[in-house]
């Protein structure tokens, strides 16, 4: 008989403490157009994705709608009412006055109209249009868009969006007084 003993010891490896962590993340990062975004979290995916179809809606809508020759009241198409603004004030338009308008001459392929009836108008046009791929793309790809647009000078731009609203309220005022 052999008398070797017991075999050597031999330490198992130490466990990892299980942590509070839960289940694995996914990776703050997904790849679209070539290059990494961060990542969206599925109440966020939801908010684009409704932003997204709510510019399809618009936009459909303005394909739809016939623009009215007045260069406003286009959405009393909609069974909206005539706006109170211009029938209180005798005539004078309300700053969204002629948007409906807008929309519909723009979605029917004549920017240049839409943008002399109501040039805010129009600028909101064309980022409907540039905003509807690119919320439904994030809704889809999982960007977050906050965190990609977290640094820009939102005062700014705010401010600048409701100047160049005020102008072109001045402008449709001068038109429509003519």
């Amino acid at each position: 008989m052999n008398e070797a003993g017991p075999p050597p010891a031999v330490e198992a490896p130490a466990l990892e403490p299980l942590g509070d962590d839960g289940p694995p993340r996914p990776p703050r990062e997904v790849t679209a157009l070539g290059r990494a975004w961060p990542r969206a979290a599925g109440l966020e995916r939801a908010f684009w994705a409704v932003c997204g179809l709510g510019g399809v809606v618009v936009l459909a809508l303005s394909l739809w709608l016939r623009p009215d020759a007045r260069g406003i009241g286009t959405h009393e198409q909609l069974g909206l009412p005539p706006c109170g603004f211009v029938e209180m004030l005798d005539g004078v338009p309300c700053p969204s006055c002629g948007f409906t308008t807008t929309f519909a001459l723009a979605a029917h392929g004549r920017p240049a109209e839409a943008f002399r009836n109501q040039p805010f108008g129009f600028v909101l046009f064309c980022l409907t249009v540039l905003g509807v791929p690119v919320a439904l793309g994030a809704a889809a790809r999982g960007v977050s868009l906050f965190e990609v647009t977290d640094r820009w000078p939102w005062g700014r731009l705010f401010c600048a969006f409701l100047a160049l609203w005020l102008l072109a309220w001045l402008y449709k005022w001068l038109v429509l007084m003519r």
